[in-house]
């Protein structure tokens, strides 16, 4: 997974730095003027998955602000592209628990949370990318 979102994100002419000197508060960040997504080295896989995806969705709109509005845009595109439909369906059977879908899909309790929303409230498109 983490091949294909690098790839989309290169498709874009946007270049991917992993550092340390983001603020304690910020797991990845976009430039824009720069065109450079800068994700906190050492994540574990579903928090870097999230925060790659995350980056990307502001990537894809040329995002300069980080208006609410604009984040949550950018929140509904990072679960559209993570969460497998059919997949969430089946585990969402079992337990409704966000946390438990969270691990059975391998993603972050944000991302399923971000996606149960975008279903609530009918925002999800059949194409994210």
């Amino acid at each position: 997974m983490t091949r294909r979102i690098t790839e989309l994100i290169e498709q874009l002419g946007v270049y991917l730095e992993y550092t340390d000197a983001l603020p304690p508060q910020r797991l990845g960040a976009y430039l824009d003027d720069e065109r450079r997504i800068l994700i906190r080295r050492g994540l574990t896989t579903p928090l870097e998955q999230e925060t790659l995806h995350h980056e990307y969705a502001h990537a894809w709109h040329r995002d300069r602000s980080s208006h609410p509005a604009i984040e949550w845009r950018a929140w509904r595109f990072a679960a559209q592209l993570i969460v497998d439909p059919l997949a969430y369906a089946a585990v969402e059977r079992v337990s409704t628990s966000s946390l438990y879908i969270a691990q059975e899909l391998g993603t972050t309790v944000k991302i399923i949370e971000s996606y149960r929303l975008a279903l609530v409230r009918g925002e999800l498109y059949a194409e994210a990318a």
